[in-house]
């Protein structure tokens, strides 16, 4: 019974070492002298890419066999403490990182890399940084943002970064967005996430070469950028506590797969419908949500 306690133990070290490299998602927040300090002294929008890693690809794993793959997993693991205690324990994971769910998870890490490098290779063609710092700045002032004007401004940090679809038709922009005082103390912080809609058009008897055109993704990034800002604007104005509705359940289909999360509406703009989930991340996506109806604004 000891030796089986110790097994246990162990075992749940290895789960939350396992865990422990997924990082936990930042809170979200929006204090109310972040929109003070940007009417007063204005806007100055800084963006920063990646040094690497700018774009990423969806992790795709087929259900049923990720369900295989835990039963196989889960059956080492029993077999291994009960002949073998802890050292059987420390062999089933490692024969584990090799079958089961850990070879699904490396072949499906393996295949996302390859499929990011499409479109990383056309946007290294691209005077890239300073196109999309471009378009941050313009949208942050069509938004109505006030411009910086004298030495003192707030700083709107954009450290925006793509990640493909698992079909690799589209793309999530995802941006991390801060502003911050002439301190440096940060005044509000938000996950921002826009799906865009589809930059590959094919008819029914196309078949999918996986050449990418500059001016389709293009437009697609742009029109990301533009509602990102178009959120930031509006959830900067809004405050943190206040919401068009208390916290719902949304339910959408993205990519093929039905999303059910839970979190609160926002007004919504043109195509895109907005709400904000639980970490305080704003979500924004090109389709209506399951039986609600969304107050709009314009865009």
């Amino acid at each position: 019974m000891k030796q089986l306690g110790s097994a246990l133990l162990i075992a749940s070290g290895l789960m939350l070492g396992a865990c422990a490299q997924h990082q936990l998602p930042e809170p979200g927040f929006n204090t109310p002298s972040a929109l003070s300090y940007i009417n007063t002294h204005g806007a100055k929008v800084e963006v920063r890419l990646p040094a690497q890693g700018f774009v990423t690809a969806s992790m795709v794993i087929d259900s049923k066999r990720a369900s295989d793959a835990a039963q196989v997993s889960d059956n080492v693991t029993r077999s291994a403490v009960n002949a073998g205690g802890v050292v059987g324990l420390l062999i089933a994971s490692a024969i584990n990182t090799q079958t089961g769910v850990g070879v699904l998870e490396r072949d499906a890490r393996n295949s996302a890399e390859h499929d990011a490098r499409p479109m990383t290779t056309l946007l290294a063609e691209q005077n890239l940084e300073a196109a999309i710092s471009r378009r941050y700045q313009q949208t942050s002032q069509a938004a109505g943002l006030p411009a910086a004007q004298g030495q003192i401004s707030a700083l709107v940090l954009v450290e925006p970064r793509l990640v493909l679809s698992a079909d690799r038709g589209s793309f999530i922009l995802v941006n991390r967005v801060q502003v911050q005082d002439i301190a440096g103390s940060v005044l509000y912080q938000r996950r921002i996430e826009v799906v865009g809609q589809p930059f590959r058009s094919c008819g029914a008897q196309c078949i999918d070469d996986g050449h990418l055109e500059w001016a389709k993704v293009n437009e697609q990034l742009e029109v990301c950028i533009d509602e990102a800002m178009r959120v930031f604007a509006q959830d900067l104005r809004a405050g943190e506590g206040v919401a068009d509705a208390g916290e719902q359940t949304v339910r959408y289909v993205l990519d093929g797969r039905r999303v059910v999360e839970r979190g609160r509406l926002l007004p919504s703009a043109g195509v895109y419908h907005r709400y904000r989930n639980l970490d305080g991340a704003i979500k924004s996506v090109p389709m209506p949500f399951e039986n609600m109806a969304a107050q709009s604004v314009s865009p």
